[in-house]
């Protein structure tokens, strides 16, 4: 698009300057002829003092150079635009990217954060498992205690009937009946059980036989030995349930502590979720305005295109209007060949029709001052607005050397410009005794 816009003011630049090509102003070439007749018969000062009549290209030119003049502040301001366009894209696409950045940031730090959670889930399922585990071996200690206690009882049966049938071991069988009760807590209970069936199994083999009572008695001793043992191993146990409950309540502290460290990470990844939610509705607005660029883009793709058409007609019609040598002519189209810049080329050209409006009106006074004040404004260029103004000057009465001074600045600028040539030696020329009279009654 701005190559497009870039060729178009190409084509105004290059073609523009044919439009005024047959401006109507006077042409003092078109006048010379007369002067020079009027110099041979002694008439010119009435010739000078005519009213140019109306030409209808004048109308034309008129018209096409509004037109020129409008098509070109349309094309710069379209060029300005486009501009505007192209860097407000830029600056949404910048923004796009560092958006694009922010969000894939936020994405990679949510992984994270739900990767962090999954790990601690993970934690808690498996604290959870060993409680459950913890639970389930508390329960079978509390059974096996139960089977214990159970077998105790049994036992203590037997050995009160054993007692009614051993009257000299009675004492013992209530010394160990005491042991065994106060070793409820031991492990090994089925160990125990077949002791206690060996034992009885003793007992009535003593029954049978008195000499076997010392081996038993032996027996019982090792045990009773073995019974001190497993009692002290079940107060181990006691004490490893103990630093097991006690490790247990530190895991749920340190749960409890996990949970509310979760339930603030859930408060801040559901604050980035709001803030995502925020964020992606603030891309749907940008896309939607993005949309809505691309949309008028294409709007103003078919302006240019149409301005060009109008540019190929005016085109056509530069192609139609006659060529101007620079040094000949007094056309306002000659100003497009100064090397200025193109605004103060069009502040120019507007400044010599209004001169000209002025001239054709019959005000010469005014239209002196405005071709001077044109002529000021460019001195080092504008040698057509000093020639119009000398012009001017010579039609005025005692303005001979205003029109001669005049005339000398549009050769200074340009020493091959043919009308200004043609007017200094007109002006330069002994005034006759009739163009004296003539003059003195204007």
């Amino acid at each position: 698009m701005f190559r497009k816009s870039a060729l178009f003011i190409l084509l105004v630049m290059l073609f523009v300057p044919a439009l005024w090509a047959d401006e109507p102003e006077a042409n003092p070439a078109d006048e010379q002829p007369e002067a020079v007749q009027a110099e041979a018969t002694a008439e010119a000062p009435e010739e000078l003092t005519d009213t140019p009549e109306p030409d209808p290209l004048a109308e034309r030119e008129a018209e096409l150079n509004a037109k020129a003049a409008e098509l070109e502040a349309l094309t710069k301001s379209l060029a300005e635009r486009e501009a505007k366009l192209v860097q407000d894209e830029k600056d949404f696409a910048s923004r796009a990217a560092i958006l694009a950045g922010k969000t894939r940031e936020i994405s990679g730090t949510s992984a994270v954060l739900l990767g962090r959670e999954t790990q601690v889930n993970t934690r808690e399922k498996d604290i959870m498992s060993r409680e459950a585990g913890l639970a389930r071996r508390e329960m079978a200690f509390a059974q096996e205690s139960q089977k214990f206690t159970e077998a105790s009882t049994a036992l203590a049966a037997r050995e009160a009937e054993l007692a009614k049938r051993e009257a000299d071991l009675a004492a013992r069988e209530a010394e160990l009946n005491a042991k065994i009760s106060a070793k409820e807590a031991a492990d090994k209970i089925t160990e125990r059980e077949a002791e206690l069936v060996k034992r009885e199994s003793a007992l009535t083999e003593r029954e049978a036989t008195g000499a076997r009572l010392a081996a038993l008695e032996e027996e019982l001793k090792a045990r009773e030995a073995a019974l001190t043992a497993r009692e002290n191993a079940v107060a181990d146990r006691e004490n490893a349930v103990a630093e097991n409950e006690r490790k247990l309540a530190d895991a749920t502290d340190n749960v409890n502590t996990h949970e509310a460290e979760i339930a603030k990470r859930e408060q801040e990844l559901t604050a980035k979720e709001t803030e995502l939610d925020g964020r992606n509705k603030q891309l749907e607005d940008n896309t939607t305005s993005l949309n809505n660029r691309e949309a008028a883009l294409v709007n103003r793709e078919s302006e240019v295109n149409r301005k060009a058409a109008e540019v190929a007609e005016m085109e056509t019609l530069i192609k139609e209007l006659p060529a101007f040598d620079p040094n000949s002519s007094t056309e306002a189209a000659m100003i497009l060949t100064y090397p200025i810049p193109a605004a103060r080329r069009r502040e120019l050209i507007a400044m010599q029709r209004e001169a000209y409006t002025r001239y054709s009106a019959n005000r010469i006074t005014q239209a002196y001052e405005s071709y001077t004040a044109a002529y000021e404004a460019e001195p080092t260029a504008n040698y057509l607005a000093a020639y119009w103004a000398a012009l001017s000057a010579s039609r005025l009465n005692n303005r001979r050397d205003d029109a001669l001074t005049m005339v000398n600045h549009a050769l200074e600028i340009n020493p091959d410009y043919r009308p200004a040539i043609e007017l200094k030696r007109r002006l330069e020329a002994p005034a006759r005794p009739a163009q004296r009279r003539r003059t003195g009654t204007r």
